[in-house]
Parts: C-alpha cells; structure tokens; sequence
C-alpha cells in the first residue's frame, strides 16, 4: 500500500514535468521572423538631414509610425530562430517637417541567426570561365540563317 502512495504521485510528476523536456528536445519549432530587415550596413547609410524618401529608399517603410506623433518611425526586428532566444532591435527615427533630426537605435545589431554561414557561397562573375582546358574560348557555332 505504501508502494502505491508514493509510486502514483512520484509517477504523475515526472511525467508532467518531463512534458517541457521533451517538447524543448524533439518538438521543431519554426523560426519566426517579424517587421522590417535592419542590418547595420544599412542604418549606418542613413544620415541625418536626409528626405523621409530618402530613408524609405534605403530601409524601406517603417514597421510603425507613432500614431500621435507622425513625425516618430519605428524600425523593428524581431526573430525567434526555433528554440533559440529572441533577438529584437528598434531604430527610432525622428522628422522634423520631413527632414531626418534624430536617430536612435539600442546596440549593434546582431547578425541574423537565419541566414546560415556555412552555405556555400556563388562563384564571382570575374572568377567564372567559359574556357575549356586549351585556355581558348568555347564558342558556339554561328546560326545558319536560310532566305
């Protein structure tokens, strides 16, 4: 009887906390990506005194646009790469009568943990050849055209 007070409870606790481990282990988890694709690259190429165009030009339309104040753009990133931790960056632009004032952004934004390092990357144009093993051109025949 004694074996069964303790095996039962024992029993429903770990099988309802081993739920979390398994759900983090085997369960895919999609990544999830949201607002606007902001590098560093990018922002740094923003500069102040430029046209509202000018910055839509290099990031694109802002995620929000402060509802009272107009003149306030938010760029936001936020991803959650499957069961790895969330990364959100906010740029805030502000405009005065449609000219770029003030720029603000929390840190240095992270690489995106989406795009995968180890791919293989695309030969440059300069380093492709059509040259066969001789070191001549490879042509093609010249169409034959009938009248």
């Amino acid at each position: 009887m004694l074996i069964k007070k303790i095996i039962a409870p024992l029993f429903l606790v770990f099988s309802l906390s081993g739920c979390s481990f398994l759900y983090d282990t085997f369960v895919y988890q999609i990544d999830v990506t949201q607002g606007n694709y902001i590098d560093d690259e990018k922002v740094d190429q923003v500069k102040i005194g430029m046209t509202q165009e000018q910055v839509i030009f290099i990031l694109g339309s802002p995620m929000l646009i402060d509802q009272f104040d107009s003149s306030k753009w938010y760029y936001i990133r936020y991803i959650k790469p499957g069961a790895e931790e969330i990364q959100q960056h906010q740029v805030l632009l502000v405009f005065d009568n449609k000219v770029l004032v003030s720029m603000e952004r929390e840190d240095e934004i992270e690489n995106n943990p989406l795009l995968k390092s180890g791919r293989k990357k695309a030969p440059k144009p300069s380093t492709e050849s059509s040259k066969g093993d001789t070191g001549e051109e490879a042509r093609s025949p010249a169409p034959i055209i009938e009248d």
